[in-house]
């Protein structure tokens, strides 16, 4: 049992301290990107205003639809502990930044990302989406490539390196920890590094 539980996410772990070293980048090659991204929600300040790092995703996805590296971008992230919700915020941001309606999708319901994972790739099914960029910090990354894939969808890591959950060393090194613990668990409560289920 043991081995075949800490099998897989042996090698995530691997990923994930080679991406906090730098030794390994979080991102695909520029010719394996699907025109699709998706923006990981987090933390909505009151009044609505975003977070240093929700800034950070946002505008970086914004900057991929216009630099044309992308069509189309899904923001996922319900209400937390301010109104509205996470993917409200990045909706306003991403018109704020030229990215014209039609272009953006909103997932508001998501509470964590293995709820992302699951919503959003039942979302992109359903417009016959089959691969995504997941836009997120990349210590974040890993674990939500990993979701995503086992929930379905084909995701290749879009990492934000402009967020302070990089470029702050001590936020680095905390989410290191906080990313760790949470690729174990995730493994254990959804078979996260398993095989899909789809």
């Amino acid at each position: 049992m043991s081995r075949l539980l800490f099998g897989g996410i042996a090698g995530e772990l691997r990923r994930l301290l080679g991406v906090y070293l730098g030794s390994e980048r979080a991102t695909a090659a520029e010719e394996e990107r699907p025109r699709y991204a998706v923006v990981l929600g987090t933390q909505v300040l009151p009044g609505g205003k975003p977070s240093r790092t929700l800034d950070a995703r946002v505008r970086h996805a914004a900057r991929l639809h216009a630099a044309g590296r992308v069509d189309r971008v899904l923001v996922t992230g319900g209400v937390g502990k301010h109104q509205p919700s996470e993917a409200e915020v990045m909706a306003r941001i991403l018109r704020e930044e030229g990215v014209p309606g039609e272009a953006v999708r909103l997932e508001d319901e998501a509470e964590s990302t293995w709820d992302s994972a699951r919503l959003v790739t039942d979302l992109a099914a359903e417009e016959g989406v089959a691969e995504a960029l997941v836009v997120t910090d990349p210590l974040h990354c890993v674990r939500t490539v990993a979701a995503f894939r086992r929930a379905g969808l084909i995701a290749w890591a879009e990492p934000v390196y402009s967020s302070p959950m990089w470029r702050v060393p001590w936020l680095r090194r905390g989410q290191f920890l906080r990313e760790s613990g949470a690729l174990v668990w995730y493994r254990v409560r959804y078979g996260v590094g398993a095989r899909s289920r789809r």
